[in-house]
């Protein structure tokens, strides 16, 4: 099985084998839903607009995601990171 991503303006679907995330994207806050074999349950992060969010940054990777989130949900990104 691929990936499947699914974008709008304000909404975000990933699934993937390793689980599905969906998120909602207002205007201070961003929050996301995971079921995933990683983790499962609701974070809060800053919306990062108009610069790439935590999403984008980690190439649209569940497993990436969920190892990266305290380093990324926590802050404004100022750039695309690599």
């Amino acid at each position: 099985m691929g990936k499947f991503v699914h974008e709008r303006t304000m909404f975000k679907l990933l699934i993937e084998k390793t689980g599905i995330l969906f998120s909602v994207t207002l205007k201070q806050r961003a929050y996301f839903f995971f079921m995933s074999t990683q983790m499962f349950g609701v974070r809060i992060a800053p919306t990062t607009d108009p610069y790439p969010g935590i999403v984008e940054i980690c190439n649209y990777e569940i497993p990436m995601i969920v190892d990266k989130w305290d380093e990324l949900a926590n802050i404004k990104l100022k750039r695309k990171q690599k």
